[in-house]
């Protein structure tokens, strides 16, 4: 039988506010940053399983909540609403600053600054990303519960 460890990464939703909406992720019982979401394109509450997928939108690996993303399929921008051209629905955490138009399920982390900012995203993307990464590397499977 394999030894398969379990990373637990939870997004516990604090609250909303306008379009926004604030949480914070931690990693096995510890706070690690807050994150920020559009409360108009809510990924539903409930658990995922966590990817690392080549996404075509920002040419790089990404932190993908659907395994079975079709990026393969994913035109490079796709219209989502009437007045602006925006990334495909495909829910990611990624970094970034504000929410203001985002309707594709980003989860954006970073560290709190105001009601509907945060700052440092590519810092905590980056670690993030990682310690993903290096935890899929070892054969770990990564869920994330949004709550």
């Amino acid at each position: 039988m394999l030894n398969v460890k379990l990373m637990n990464i939870v997004i516990t939703r604090l609250f909303t506010k306008g379009e926004y909406t604030h949480g914070s992720l931690s990693i096995d019982g510890t706070r690690i940053c807050c994150t920020l979401e559009n409360a108009n394109a809510l990924v539903p509450s409930g658990d995922y399983v966590i990817s690392l997928l080549k996404c075509k939108q920002y040419s790089r690996k990404m932190i993908c909540l659907h395994g079975s993303a079709p990026c393969s399929q994913c035109p490079k921008l796709k219209l989502v609403c009437s007045n602006s051209t925006l990334p495909c629905w495909c829910p990611q955490i990624k970094p970034g600053n504000g929410v203001h138009n985002r309707l594709d399920g980003s989860i954006l982390v970073g560290v709190y600054n105001c009601p509907g900012c945060i700052i440092k995203p590519r810092d905590i993307f980056d670690a993030l990303y990682e310690r993903i990464r290096k935890s899929i590397s070892r054969g770990n499977q990564v869920l994330l519960s949004i709550v």
